[in-house]
């Protein structure tokens, strides 16, 4: 429903990244200090940096316990119960107008600066500290929510190293995936309706300029969601970076938004087509300047989103809790609830091992996604130093402008500048030369522009860690860049040594080659959620060196306006979900029945394994491909559980359809173990189906233990046979005996049709024991 924007409420907030609040939670993990009653009392949710004592002025995020609107509805559809959104709107505004009825009756000094209504139930509010638990004592309210600050999830711009080394130029993860057949096909995403949540998008860049369709500012309170500019920091009188080396103006929005729905319009050869060109693209700027928000804007973004019809959201943001009670998680639970597909990145803690996913990343009913890399194809030269020195060079980087061949044909001086800093630099006479420098102290894509500005033609960076090969890193085009290339430290060091004012350097023996893709990034954070142990993320995507849009500052303020080259290549699951949000769009143009849990399903079902062998708390089901998920007329689908709070703040369970086994964990207590879910084959085809049902036990992946050296068992039917148009349900068990050692038990059951062996489906499935 598109809402009048005139009428909306003020939200006039900042404090922001990713947080959203409601009903559903699939695991409870993180744990802020929560102070609960036991029956009528709410639960007040707030970090230990909250003095309760405190006349400091905070913002909390209170939740009641009436049901939001959209949300009551889908409970009473379950219940075969018809419920009006006028009937369901009028409970929600007495169940508010009975709270600040009683909020004023407490004496307390407050400003109510948010309401919710539609995914969630609530007001966000600044009063003392010292009150906050009375707020908690008021009648109806079910929980108080710290208004946490939370962040877009940054992309890694340090190194980031592939679980296989390699030293990549980025392939274009469109033709990978296959998404340019389905274009070919006509299947595009039109008209499917897909909202950013995010820091604004450029729709003044000529990629994405008509596929964007309106959307809100929850940061400035209006209807412009551009970006943070360079104007804008301009106007500020704030630092260009804050402490994280984050700039005031952004553009990871932008760069999302090109992934999804870029439309290759711009006159340039680095115009992008994204996964669905033709989808209606929304913004919801939730993120201000740095890159930074609150709770309360990403919520007010979820429920806006939901109002306007969204038909899928994408949120690259988040905080590094992995909770699934967290406020975001619960916005997100409730967002699909009401009918809309929520994309969510994992986040980029993946390099801490396990247990590293986000919130809301954390949120059962979402899709949460992994990056891995696509085929990348190396650019290879022998460098010759006169007649004395030669050695193996990997590119690393180009300017937008590199020509290899001319590079390939020239002669060059050569000059040692060190680390690369601007300062030694400026000791050295680079103009028109190669530039060696070391590894060491700036960051990689500091030097490659310090070379640059000094008119170097190419620059070398050799390791400086003896032993560790070549620097296994792609940075990408930019216009401050000039062709780079990595030494290994053995091979640098003897260059640098060699060198002398009359050295000559030359680049010869040209060669390409290419990786296969499908690598997990060391970044992408990893699952299981915590105290779920559900299977997270449930899909991975390509999200290394993502060639995509972004606004025309971002290269200097002398390219503003000029967009040419306003691309860039980022590296995250930012980067990641994107592209699942393009393959649902794709998805539900041609499937436009498909309820979320059903899109979920078909992209873990149809998904691909992996070139390496991983957990299925890493990489879920496997990489998405989008043409089977497209082609598919099968469904598996699991009839499991998750976790969520009753009004009364009891943990209480909710149906969570999906394309994983979640069993859990169970404490042995020196008793045999079993139990079941129930799963669906659904067969929309026009014939009858035969499947061969196999399991693939993991051994030794992230410590997965020996599940038929232990005698532990996963139960099912050896065949399943699907009559056309037809669902079956069967129930899968896991059987553990008392004696078998505690640890998680994991795999994929591997679901072949017998007619047609290149018909296969997968479903992942973890049960964890514990003593």
């Amino acid at each position: 429903m598109i809402i009048d924007k005139k009428n909306r409420k003020p939200w006039n907030v900042m404090v922001l990244t990713a947080l959203s609040t409601s009903l559903v939670f699939g695991g409870i993990g993180y744990s802020p200090l929560s102070v609960s009653a036991e029956t009528k009392t709410g639960s007040l949710n707030v970090s230990e940096d909250i003095k309760l004592d405190s006349t400091e002025i905070v913002s909390v995020i209170v939740e009641l316990e009436e049901a939001p609107e959209h949300l009551a509805i889908a409970e009473a559809l379950e219940k075969g119960e018809n419920l009006s959104e006028s009937q369901a709107k009028a409970k929600v505004e007495t169940s508010q107008d009975s709270f600040e009825e009683d909020l004023s009756t407490t004496h307390s000094s407050y400003t109510i600066t948010h309401t919710y209504q539609s995914v969630f139930n609530g007001f966000t509010i600044e009063l003392p500290a010292n009150q906050l638990e009375t707020l908690t004592e008021i009648e109806g309210v079910k929980t108080v929510w710290e208004n946490e600050e939370v962040q877009l999830i940054d992309p890694v711009l340090e190194e980031s190293v592939l679980e296989e080394a390699i030293e990549p130029y980025m392939a274009d993860s469109v033709p990978y995936l296959g998404v340019d057949r389905l274009h070919i096909d006509g299947i595009t995403g039109d008209g499917v309706k897909v909202g950013v949540l995010d820091t604004g998008i450029d729709y003044t860049h000529p990629d994405l300029a008509a596929a964007y369709k309106g959307g809100y500012d929850f940061v400035d309170g209006d209807d412009d969601a551009q970006e943070t500019t360079y104007d804008d920091w301009l106007a500020s009188g704030e630092p260009e970076f804050n402490v994280n080396g984050n700039s005031y103006y952004t553009s990871h929005g932008t760069h999302v938004a090109g992934t999804i729905a870029g439309q290759g319009d711009n006159e340039s050869d680095f115009a992008t087509t994204g996964i669905a060109p033709d989808a209606d693209l929304y913004s919801y700027r939730v993120l201000g300047p740095y890159g930074s928000g609150s709770t309360a804007n990403v919520i007010g973004g979820i429920e806006l989103s939901v109002e306007d019809g969204m038909d899928i959201i994408n949120l690259s943001l988040g905080s590094a809790n992995n909770d699934a009670l967290s406020a975001t998680s619960v916005a997100v639970n409730n967002a699909v609830l009401a009918g809309v597909t929520a994309v969510v990145s994992a986040g980029n803690n993946g390099r801490d091992g396990m247990y590293t996913l986000g919130s809301p990343g954390a949120s059962p009913l979402a899709i949460t996604v992994g990056a891995n890399d696509v085929p990348l194809v190396f650019t290879d030269f022998t460098g010759y130093l006169d007649e004395s020195f030669s050695a193996g060079l990997v590119n690393i980087s180009s300017g937008f402008d590199t020509d290899f061949d001319e590079l390939e044909a020239g002669e060059y001086g050569i000059v040692y500048a060190g680390l690369g800093s601007v300062s030694e630099f400026d000791q050295v006479d680079a103009e028109g030369k190669v530039a060696l420098v070391a590894r060491g102290e700036l960051a990689f894509v500091d030097k490659i522009a310090n070379a640059k500005a000094a008119g170097a033609e190419a620059i070398i960076i050799y390791n400086n860690i003896a032993g560790a090969g070549h620097i296994p890193n792609y940075f990408g085009e930019g216009v401050n860049f000039v062709a780079g290339f990595s030494l290994t430290f053995e091979d640098g060091t003897a260059l640098r040594d060699a060198i002398n004012e009359d050295s000559t350097f030359s680049f010869g023996d040209r060669s390409e080659s290419q990786t296969p893709g499908g690598v997990l990034a060391d970044f992408s954070s990893r699952g299981p959620v915590n105290e779920s142990f559900a299977i997270k993320p449930e899909v991975s995507a390509p999200g290394v060196n993502t060639l995509s849009p972004v606004p025309s500052y971002m290269n200097g303020p002398e390219y503003i306006g000029d967009f040419e080259y306003a691309y860039g290549r980022k590296s995250g699951t930012s980067m990641s979900a994107p592209h699942v949000a393009g393959t649902a769009a794709l998805l539900l143009e041609v499937k436009p029945e498909l309820a979320p849990a059903d899109v979920k399903t078909t992209l873990m079902n149809t998904a691909n394994p992996m070139t390496l062998d991983y957990s299925v708390f890493e990489i879920g089901a496997g990489q998405i491909d989008p043409v089977a998920a497209i082609e598919t007329d099968v469904l598996v689908q699991v009839k499991g559980e998750s976790l969520t709070l009753d009004p009364l703040n009891r943990v209480t369970a909710i149906k969570d359809l999906t394309g994983a086994l979640n069993y859990g964990t169970f404490a042995k207590n020196g008793k045999n173990v079993r139990d079941f879910q129930s799963v669906t084959f659904k067969n929309v085809s026009a014939e009858s189906k035969t499947f061969t049902i196999e399991f693939d036990h993991h051994v030794g992946i992230q410590g997965s233990k020996d599940a038929v050296l232990n005698g532990v068992a996963f139960q099912a039917p050896q065949t399943v046979v699907v009559p056309a148009g037809e669902t079956i349900t069967q129930n899968i068990f896991f059987i553990s005996p008392k004696t078998a050692e505690a640890g998680t038990y994991e795999g994929y059951i591997n679901i072949t049709n017998q007619a047609d062996s290149n018909e296969q489906y997968r479903v992942p499935f973890a049960a964890g024991l514990t003593n």
